[in-house]
Order: structure tokens, then C-alpha cells, then sequence
């Protein structure tokens, strides 16, 4: 029996195997197996089911097993209970995103961050990068988070409308704040995305996984402030029902009062979630998802750097991270609305198929603000503030895909075959820009705001990403495996003003895994792919722009091990080469070098010591500009890219009084420089946290309290740079919450 995952059908087969070796089933039981088989595959996408396959299918694996259930060596195996469970502890078991969906992290020959449901909670994540902090290489973007969190990765920065995804499936805009708590896991795929999900950016995608019914039904209810003055409330529910169980469907909502650490700036974020699904049949399987979500805040200014003299850049003091810079009576209104409709048919044991459509439309109503043309030492500048009512950020996404796997002698192969498009459009609105006078040190209310004469227009663009892919992952030994994979690519962008585009063009991948031992595998490859630079930010004169079509080149190698304690243990040695984009001299975003990444990754997840579970990360990044035609910029690092990040949580379960957790955290961000010219670079950063939450039972009803302490130490620091901005960090923060599950 190979190590290697082998998709649904090639799953199904191992866990039909576990179940004979197990002694659960005899051969006098293979008449019960087709429909054994059938409902496996319903399930095969869980990590439980991957768990119960691979604690079965190893004698190491069951070692483990026994290590955690204090059972001793050689003891009865119980009977295998196939749940739709959540991923228990800090370290998964499979992967969910792209073409390794089900997967065990061991085979996947890319580098993939996976932020389980437990490690979301003890950290009391509310926020996207809440949740993406703890991964290798993740940094802030030109924003502080306050109102949506831009991001990078590998100091590349991500593209809002095409690098995050619900359920692996639906590109999303992520131009507003994203809740956490409907969601199951979130997961980085690095660099390898582009083959399975088309004209995106080589940093990779957020993959943010829906929770969903599992056997066991959930009434919770939460009561949620902070130490700001926030409050609010969330409910999950959760129930199988109908002959067999065959519907489940989750619902969560939630609605805040928001008071920020910035005084006077209030607003509110809501959101209703549910996740639906129909087993109809022993072969099909239907489910359905939405997203709502609403939100209102006032967004704090960004800093322009001031014009180089000399070729330096100085930078002002830094700034009262409390105080407010602009009027707390022009917040920005957003809302986003994702549905995602999925078929998952089995036609036997070893073909199925998939179809999913959905839609995401994000709107807003924004005022976006940018401080600039200051003196340094007075702090006294002009508040530029940019009103854009009527944005809009449609995508709409189809894919059909077939999974199947064969022989050809004695190597099994694993195939998927499938296609996809996405149409992404963006409507016409106008800015309106005002400005007033205002001081960085010590910032006044600003009660009248002078308008501009002019205006700019965004025109309407319309975009099409298509593409067809075929994956197929051999298994030349039971230790050994390799894939190859081609994609062919058709990009199709129009916009008034800017020159159309209608790319083509076939890209080839391919890897190599092999299992040293069960528990540890090595790999190594190669991806090439056309990818997308990204869109002109909001301060460049071509804003929003989309820019052409480009082709990036990435090698990877990597080793993983899982450890007693279902510890997972990564090292990735990486090296990108990516066409960059710079903003010139006529502030104009264009494409027109070459930028290469290269560096070593590390990251532990996992109960390394009995009660105490971690999740720990680190990046060393080596990132310069090789090619531009600005010659200043020749062997400079790239804007925003630190040369280290660093991340260390660990939560510490109190055996002396059940129910008690206590945890902290720290995350270092490295010195990034302002601009691709490094004329200037903010401070490197270590941010602390502090936790604790204590469960236990009242009237026989579970109920848990929690806090968390974000930015324990107070400290002011830069939280972002790039796209002429740069951004001042929030201040410290206690969260609360109450929790009841009936």
C-alpha cells in the first residue's frame, strides 16, 4: 500500500484496506463495501477521516495514536468512527486548498500553512491576520488593518480581487474585514497556485475553509468586548437532519458595536454565514454557502513619504498611534456577499467529479486618507482625503473537474483533469479629493474639508481568466511519487484608456516526494506559471490599473516530519523569480523588471510536550531587484520585504486545575524599506500577546470565559509599508469573551 494520498477514490481504497487490517471488516463483509466505499467518498475531505485512515494504515501512526488516548502499545484498535469533525490541536492532518485538497500534508510537494479552528481559537482571532500572522513569511501591506488587511507574503504583496478564496473555490475581494469565526481553518498556499487557479500573483493565495454540520450538533452562543469599549454577540449553530442525516447545515452570525483604539473612531461589523449540504444519494453529494457581511469605519490616514533629498528619504517621529488624523464623520460603508454552489459525484470506486459556480460582489462607499507634504519637525502637512462612493468588486467563478485514478503495469496514477473561468468586473466611479490642514503630532478635529476642482475617473474593467489543467501524480514505488502538471492559460482584460490584452499560453510543472520514513518525506519542484503583478494602487496616476500578464519561475525543496503529539515540522528552501512592478518617477505603476526572492522557511505546529501546544514560524528572506530600467534600482530589496520574520504561540493547559489555558505570543517583523530605490526603511518590530481562558461546566451546560491581550507591551511601532504609504501600528487591546454552549 503506497504512503501517498491518492485523491478521493485512491482514499477511499486505503481506508476499505485500514478497515481489513483493522479487523473491523472480513472478507465475508466485501458485499457491505460499495456502500462503505460511497460514504467514504461523501466524507473523504475531513480531516477525520484522514486521521482514522492514517492512524490505521501505519504502525507508527497508531503508536502515536495510542500515545495520546493512553492507551498502551499492542492494545485493541477501536472501531473507526468517520465524523465530519473539526481538526483538533494546532497541527492538520490534510491539506483543502487547490489541487491538494485531501491530501496528508506529508505528500504535498509545496509549502502550505494551515491555521486550524484551535489555534484560531485560543488566539481569539477576529481578523484575517489574526489568523496569518502565524505563518512563515506574512507581513502587513500599506494599511494597519484597521479597516481590511492587506497583505504579503514572501515580500510579495497579494492582490485583493484574486488571491483569496472561500473553500478553495471562490475568489473573493478582500477590500473589507473578514470574520474568522465561520471559518474552519484558513491555509497559505506559497507560490504553486497559479496551476490550479490561474492569472494570480506568485506569493501564492488565502484559502479560507467554511465551517460545516459535523455529527454532533452545536448551539453557542457568545457575548464579545474589548477593553476600547466594543460589544457585541455571536451565535453557531449547528444540526444533521433528515432520514440518515443526509442534510446538515451550519449558520453563524455575529453583530458589533466596534470602538478602536483610535479615539473617536467607532463603527460596527457584522456578518450571517451558512453552510449547507444534501447527501442525496450514495454517489452525489450538493452543498451551498453564503457570506454576508457589512461593516462601517472610519479609515485613519496613511503617511506619504516626503521627496527624496540626496536620495534619502526622512521619515517623521512617529506618531500618537491613539490619536485620530481625519473626520470621524466620513467612514467608509462596505459590504461583501459570497455564494458557492458545489457537486461532488463518485461514479464508481475510482472516478468522480466535482462542478462548483459561485458569485462575490464587494461594495463600498469609501474615504480614503493620505497625510502628505509635511515638515518633519513641526508635523504640520495636508490631509488628503480621496471620496470614491459606488466601488464594486464582482467576481463570478465556474469549474468543472474529474478525479480518477488507474494503472499502467505497476504505477498507479492519480489524475485530475478539470477547467475553469472567472470573470472578474469593476464599474466606473469617480473620486472626489479634498484636503485640509492638519498636524501629525498633535492632530486638531477637522470640521471643514476644501475641495478639489478636478476629479479622476475610474473606467469599468472587465476581466476573463480561463485555463485548463490536467495533474497527474504517479506512484512509482509504495515510498516514491511524482507529478506533472500543465496548465493552458487565456487572459482577456478591457479597459477604456488602457490597452486591452488577450494572453495565451501553456505552463509546466512538475515535482518529486518521497517518504524517507512514514512519518517524514522530502521533496523538491518546479513551477511555472503566468501570473499576475498585481493592480496600480490607489496613490499611482494609473489607480487600479490592471498590469499585463507575466510569467514567474519558482524551485522549492522541503522536508516535513510528524513527531509524537501530531507535530508537524517543515523546512522549504525556495527561490522565486518574479517580473516586478515599481511605481515611477511620473508615479506611474508599471512593470518593467525583474525581481528575484529566495530564502529558507521553518514552522512547528503541534503538542511537542504533554499540555502544551505550539505553532511556530520563521523566514529568512533574501530579495533584490535584477533587472529594471531604472538603473537605481539594481540589486535593492524590494519595498515592504523583510529579511526576517518570526512567529512563537503557545498555549499551556493548566493540568493542575482542568479547563484552564494559559498562552502568549510573539511576532517579530524585520526592518522593510518605503520604496524600490531604499531611500528609507522603517524599524523592525516584536509584538507580544497574552492569553487566558478558563471552560467548565455550569447546570450542565459548557461554558468558557477568555482574554486576550494584543500588543501587551504598548508599543509603537510601523506596522506597514509600501505603494507610497506607510502606516502606524494600533495600540494595546484586551478582548473578552463569553461563551455557552446549550
Amino acid at each position: 500500500m503506497s504512503y501517498a494520498a491518492q485523491g478521493p477514490n485512491g482514499r477511499r481504497n486505503r481506508l476499505i484496506n485500514a478497515l481489513l487490517a483493522a479487523g473491523v471488516i472480513g472478507a465475508s463483509g466485501f458485499a457491505a463495501l460499495p456502500a462503505l466505499a460511497a460514504e467514504a467518498a461523501q466524507v473523504a475531505q475531513t480531516d477525520q477521516a484522514d486521521a482514522a485512515v492514517a492512524a490505521s494504515a501505519s504502525a507508527a501512526d497508531a503508536k502515536s495514536s495510542d500515545a495520546q488516548s493512553g492507551d498502551q502499545p499492542g492494545a485493541q484498535l477501536a472501531p473507526i468512527k468517520i465524523t465530519s469533525g473539526k481538526t483538533q490541536g494546532f497541527a492538520p492532518k490534510s491539506v483543502e486548498t487547490g489541487q491538494y485538497r485531501g491530501q496528508d500534508a506529508l505528500d504535498v510537494a509545496a509549502t502550505v500553512n494551515v491555521v486550524t479552528r484551535d489555534l484560531l481559537d485560543a488566539q481569539g482571532a477576529t481578523g484575517l491576520f489574526d489568523a496569518v500572522r502565524n505563518v512563515a513569511g506574512v507581513s502587513r501591506q500599506q494599511l494597519n488593518g484597521l479597516a481590511y488587511d492587506n497583505l504579503s507574503v514572501r515580500g510579495i504583496a497579494l492582490d485583493n480581487r484574486s488571491s483569496f478564496y472561500i473553500d478553495g473555490l471562490l475568489p473573493i475581494d478582500n477590500n473589507i474585514w473578514m470574520p474568522m469565526e465561520d471559518k474552519e481553518r484558513v491555509e497559505v498556499l506559497k507560490g504553486a497556485s497559479a496551476l490550479y487557479y490561474g492569472f494570480t500573483v506568485p506569493a501564492g493565495i488565502v484559502n479560507m475553509v467554511m465551517k460545516r454540520a459535523g455529527s454532533d450538533p452545536v448551539t453557542s452562543l457568545s457575548v464579545l468586548g474589548d477593553s476600547n469599549g466594543s460589544i457585541g454577540a455571536a451565535v453557531d449553530i449547528a444540526r444533521r437532519f433528515g432520514p440518515d442525516d443526509q442534510f446538515g447545515l451550519r449558520v453563524n452570525a455575529m453583530d458589533e458595536h466596534v470602538e478602536t483604539p483610535i479615539d473617536g473612531d467607532r463603527g460596527y461589523r457584522k456578518f450571517v454565514s451558512a453552510a449547507f449540504d444534501w447527501r442525496v444519494n450514495s454517489q452525489l453529494k450538493l452543498q451551498y454557502d453564503l457570506e454576508h457581511i457589512e461593516t462601517k469605519v472610519v479609515e485613519q490616514a496613511g503617511i506619504a513619504p516626503l521627496t527624496a533629498v540626496n536620495g534619502v528619504i526622512t521619515l517623521p517621529a512617529m506618531p500618537d498611534p491613539s490619536r485620530l488624523l481625519v473626520p470621524n464623520n466620513r467612514p467608509t460603508y462596505a459590504s461583501a456577499t459570497s455564494q458557492l454552489v458545489r457537486a461532488d459525484y463518485t461514479f464508481n470506486d475510482h472516478w468522480s467529479a466535482n462542478f462548483s459556480i459561485g458569485q462575490s460582489i464587494t461594495r463600498r462607499d469609501r474615504w480614503a486618507w493620505v497625510f502628505q507634504k509635511y515638515n518633519v519637525a513641526t508635523g504640520t502637512g495636508t490631509l488628503q482625503g480621496s471620496q470614491q462612493n459606488g466601488q464594486m468588486y464582482e467576481n463570478k467563478n465556474v469549474r468543472l473537474e474529474v478525479n480518477g485514478d488507474f494503472k499502467t503495469g505497476p504505477f498507479t496514477h492519480t489524475v485530475t483533469v478539470g477547467g475553469t473561468q472567472n470573470w472578474l468586473f469593476q464599474p466606473d466611479f469617480t473620486t472626489y479629493t479634498y484636503t485640509a490642514t492638519q498636524n501629525l503630532y498633535d492632530p486638531i478635529d477637522i470640521t471643514k474639508l476644501t475641495k478639489s476642482a478636478t476629479s479622476k475617473a475610474f473606467y469599468a474593467q472587465h476581466v476573463r481568466n480561463s485555463g485548463l489543467y490536467l495533474f497527474d501524480q504517479i506512484d512509482l514505488t509504495s515510498r516514491l511519487q511524482v507529478m506533472g502538471a500543465v496548465r493552458y492559460s487565456q487572459y482577456t482584460s478591457s479597459q477604456a484608456g488602457t490597452p486591452s490584452q488577450n494572453i495565451n499560453r501553456t505552463s509546466p510543472s512538475g515535482s518529486i516526494t518521497y517518504r524517507l520514513t512514514p512519518n517524514t518525506s522530502v521533496y523538491a519542484s518546479y513551477v511555472e506559471a503566468l501570473e499576475s503583478p498585481g493592480s496600480a494602487p490607489a496613490t499611482a496616476s494609473n489607480a487600479y490599473q490592471i498590469l499585463p500578464a507575466a510569467v514567474s519561475r519558482q524551485e522549492e525543496v522541503g522536508v516535513r516530519t510528524r513527531l509524537p503529539g501530531n507535530t508537524l515540522v517543515s523546512v522549504a528552501l525556495f527561490n522565486l523569480r518574479q517580473p516586478s512592478a515599481e511605481t515611477n518617477t511620473s508615479n506611474v505603476y508599471t512593470l518593467d523588471g525583474m525581481a528575484r526572492y529566495r530564502g529558507l522557511e521553518f514552522s512547528v505546529q503541534g503538542e511537542p510536550v504533554r499540555n502544551v501546544s505550539v505553532s511556530a514560524s520563521a523566514m529568512y528572506l533574501d530579495a533584490k531587484t535584477t533587472e529594471s530600467s531604472d538603473p537605481t534600482l539594481l540589486g535593492k530589496v524590494p519595498e515592504n520585504t523583510p529579511h526576517v520574520t518570526a512567529s512563537l504561540f503557545a498555549e499551556y493547559r493548566v493540568p493542575a486545575l482542568t479547563g484552564l489555558a494559559v498562552n502568549g505570543g510573539l511576532y517579530y517583523t524585520g526592518p522593510r524599506a518605503v520604496n524600490g530605490a531604499n531611500q528609507a526603511w522603517i524599524g523592525g518590530y516584536t509584538l507580544f500577546t497574552a492569553g487566558l481562558r478558563y471552560e467548565t461546566r455550569v447546570h450542565g451546560k459548557r461554558v468558557s470565559v477568555q482574554a486576550n491581550l494584543e500588543n501587551a507591551t504598548n508599543k509603537r511601532y510601523w506596522s506597514a509599508a509600501g505603494s507610497n504609504q506607510i502606516a502606524v501600528g494600533l495600540g494595546r487591546t484586551v478582548e473578552l469573551t463569553s461563551t455557552i454552549d446549550f
